[in-house]
């Protein structure tokens, strides 16, 4: 294009919809690898992913222009089915496209690839709207753990499960509790005591004692077996692994107040 005739495109573009220069370009990489660069924007799209690191967990890096600066990003598997999806805040001034950044944890077996999506909810009707998607290739490594899912208030069953391999095992094992049972171990007795809204905050582990901070809403879980029974999956989960001689559960950072019946 001339430059005679793109000055011409940007006056009536301005004209119109009041875009600028920056927004005349589409994004058209198509980005699957973690190069940390934010792209172009195109005019009315409001949710960008600009990289994936295919590693577990993935690490998703974008642009959002949304309300109160909210962004949803979730996983699915080559199925079509939801892995995880988490909320993040972007950062910056309200009302521009600013950066975000995500970790998806890969709690079950995704297949070949999987497709993120970054999106937020209407705030009207809760419908999902500015939906962007990435297809990843999964690497074939797997790793096989072994999870104590709670059978009663006090008593656990190991179930394994194969995953993509993590340099942060005793963070994904806590995820993958909190995620809950997949079907096939549901009809082996495993139960999800653990309440919705549930999050891991961080997985420390110093000198032999692992420390597992979960959000506030592990701070009342509704019932003393509940109770029990998160305690008990937990621990004794995280209790199989060698570096691991005691596990202590803290929920936004207060240990007398986590698990409250």
């Amino acid at each position: 294009m001339s430059e005679a005739s793109r000055g011409l495109q940007l006056i009536v573009c301005a004209l119109a919809i009041g875009c600028t220069a920056r927004d005349e370009t589409r994004n058209t990489s198509g980005s699957t690898g973690d190069t940390g660069a934010a792209g172009p924007t195109v005019p009315g799209q409001e949710i960008y992913i600009d990289s994936v690191t295919p590693t577990n967990p993935l690490i998703v890096k974008g642009r959002a222009r949304t309300f109160e600066n909210t962004v949803q990003i979730r996983a699915r598997d080559a199925n079509g089915d939801v892995i995880t999806e988490v909320f993040e805040t972007s950062v910056g001034e309200m009302g521009h496209h600013n950066p975000y950044i995500a970790q998806l944890w890969l709690v079950r077996d995704p297949g070949s690839h999987v497709t993120v999506e970054a999106f937020e909810y209407s705030a009207k009707d809760g419908s999902v709207r500015s939906l962007t998607a990435e297809r990843i290739a999964i690497p074939e490594a797997r790793t096989r753990l072994t999870l104590m899912f709670a059978d009663d208030c006090t008593y656990s069953s190991p179930f394994t499960r194969d995953v993509p391999p993590t340099g942060a095992e005793a963070r994904l094992i806590v995820e993958m509790l909190v995620a809950g049972p997949e079907a096939s171990e549901k009809a082996g007795g495993a139960s999800h005591p653990f309440p919705r809204g549930s999050r891991v905050k961080s997985v420390v582990l110093r000198d032999g004692e692992l420390t597992v901070d979960f959000n506030e809403r592990l701070r009342n879980v509704g019932g003393s077996c509940a109770a029990q029974a998160i305690r008990a999956s937990v621990t004794q989960t995280l209790s199989r692994l060698p570096a691991v001689r005691s596990v202590v559960i803290t929920a936004a950072g207060s240990r007398e107040r986590a698990l409250q019946p």
